[in-house]
């Protein structure tokens, strides 16, 4: 039986498997659960996309950069306590009151800069519920890595490195994080990891604490001149990770939230694709053509 396959059809035979791997990458890590109204990649219609508590960036003036506005989510706190990296000792842990608003905090200094990490704290006698984030000023200062080790409330989640200057997370790639309970690490110890799209997976920690996370590839691939940034620089998400422990008679809650972005390549491989696709398929007519004409000489012989 003669088949006749139109260059048309050829590309796109050449381009399914870069579209089936876009679309499944992301089930390496075990899926939890996830909302099923939602398309995915799309955002979500209210705030509400989970309900571990958060601390998000709030309305900051133009161009002010010396200090940040945060506000929260899911946790009732007086107050947030920012974390220096280096600076005066009563500089390194600073209170800052928290309004309706959020709550304007600073670095240690108006010269220091780099990571500083914010905690807010909900207590009760019976528990403990911490929201947790890490907040970049723009100002040269020192490496975060010291900072993470100190221990700033009883059970904690700790980047394991956080992203360095000017890097992020970003969607199918792997990033350690650390479980801790008064400082010690903990094993096998479950973490939730939820983002914005609607992803949702767990993660066990390992006998040093350590989970080994995979940001999930739910991006919604977007047109030139769409997303948050008009076209310009590349998409950015909210994600959170959360554990709970009961210690002591009381349950602790943590949570650590900050963004991540759309995979750098996502869009290369299916492009490269198609155009090695087009390239394969425009060398090769010239021999279909050859064999059709072959083909037709041997008919008429």
């Amino acid at each position: 039986m003669n088949m006749r396959i139109t260059l048309p059809a050829l590309l796109i035979a050449a381009c399914l498997p870069g579209i089936a791997w876009s679309q499944h990458e992301h089930h390496g890590a075990p899926v939890v659960a996830a909302p099923a109204a939602a398309a995915p990649g799309a955002r979500p219609a209210s705030s509400a996309w989970t309900r571990q508590p958060l601390l998000l960036p709030g309305k900051n003036p133009r161009g002010e950069r010396a200090t940040a506005n945060l506000r929260q989510q899911g946790i009732a706190a007086s107050s947030l306590t920012v974390f220096a990296p280096e600076g005066a000792e009563d500089r390194r842990k600073v209170d800052y009151p928290a309004g309706a608003e959020g709550a304007r905090i600073a670095p240690g200094t108006a010269k220091i800069g780099n990571y500083h990490w914010v905690v807010a704290r909900e207590e009760s006698a019976e528990a403990v519920k911490v929201a947790s984030t890490a907040w970049y000023f723009g100002n040269p200062g020192d490496s975060p890595k010291e900072l993470l080790k100190v221990v700033k409330h009883e059970l904690e989640i700790v980047p394991e490195p956080l992203p360095r200057e000017h890097g992020r997370y970003r969607e199918s790639e792997k990033w350690r994080f650390l479980v801790r309970l008064n400082g010690a690490p903990l094993a096998g110890q479950p973490l939730l990891l939820e983002t914005e799209f609607g992803s949702r997976a767990a993660f066990l920690t390992d006998a040093a604490g350590i989970a080994t996370v995979l940001f999930p590839r739910d991006f919604r691939p977007v047109a030139k001149g769409e997303g948050d940034h008009g076209g310009h620089g590349r998409q950015l998400a909210k994600f959170v990770l959360s554990t709970e422990k009961e210690a002591d008679g009381r349950r602790y809650l943590t949570a650590f939230n900050l963004t991540y972005a759309e995979d750098a390549d996502r869009n290369k491989s299916l492009g490269w694709g198609a155009a090695f696709g087009l390239l394969g398929m425009l060398a090769a007519t010239p021999l279909l053509r050859r064999r059709q004409n072959g083909s037709q000489g041997n008919n008429h012989a």
